[in-house]
């Protein structure tokens, strides 16, 4: 009788044990094949909107986080099953340790919720130059994670915002900024720079020759430039080096 109930242990588990290895390849699979999907998915995406590849490569992290985190959680809630241990007291604690861990972890979670809306809403892409009005920070976003925002400031140090914190965003890239171009003129030369403004605005589509002004006795040709918050001094530096370029 005793060789028979040891029979039996091993037969138990052996069972079990093939039970757990089926669980783990099953499993294992299934996450396999869910990545692929995903990645296929978003790889699709980005080829449609090549402009939003930050983006979409940061929200199939996440997602691909969430299904790994919910089938670490169902792989274990199985193994706890074929064993028989009581999956459902083991969750009833679990519930009050998270209670107690959520107390502590609420900043994290705040975080999470926050930085999901932003990726999912568009509300910034990386490159974006971006001011917090109740951080009075502002620079160019390098990283959007699902934590927090890394920016690059004029300086060129890197400024990290957890998600929480970001109450009132304003997305400058997003602003249309005006600038005017003003190129110092005499009697003998307003003719040919004229020309020459007006050629090099041609090439410049942002660029709307003005006319002619006069500050403290000075007359200037003026242009005006139009163009994205981010990109404008850039363009502006452009336009006026091309414009005393062609009157060298």
């Amino acid at each position: 009788m005793k060789f028979l109930h040891i029979d039996t242990y091993i037969d138990t588990v052996l069972e079990k044990l093939i039970l757990l290895a089926l669980a783990t390849v099953l499993f294992y699979i299934f996450y396999r094949i869910l990545k692929v999907i995903i990645r296929h998915l978003f790889d699709n995406y980005s080829r449609i909107n090549v402009a939003d590849n930050a983006r979409i490569l940061t929200l199939s992290r996440l997602i691909s986080s969430i299904f790994q985190y919910v089938t670490v959680f169902l792989y274990i809630y199985t193994i706890l099953a074929i064993f028989g241990l009581p999956v459902a007291r083991l969750l009833t604690g679990a519930g009050i340790i998270g209670v107690a861990l959520g107390f502590a972890g609420r900043d994290l979670m705040s975080d999470i919720i926050n930085g999901f809306f932003i990726i999912v809403e568009h509300q910034v892409n990386v490159g974006d130059t971006v001011y917090f009005k109740n951080l009075e920070v502002t620079g160019k976003v390098s990283v959007i994670g699902i934590r927090s925002l890394t920016l690059t400031s004029a300086t060129g140090s890197l400024i990290f915002v957890p998600n929480r914190h970001i109450m009132a965003l304003a997305n400058l890239s997003r602003m249309t900024n005006t600038l005017y171009l003003d190129v110092p003129v005499t009697l003998d030369t307003v003719d040919q720079l004229k020309d020459r403004m007006m050629t090099v605005n041609q090439t410049n589509p942002n660029a709307e020759f003005v006319g002619m002004i006069t500050i403290d006795y000075t007359v200037y040709l003026r242009s005006k430039l139009t163009g994205d918050y981010a990109d404008i001094s850039t363009q502006q530096a452009k336009i006026m080096t091309q414009y005393y370029e062609k009157n060298d």
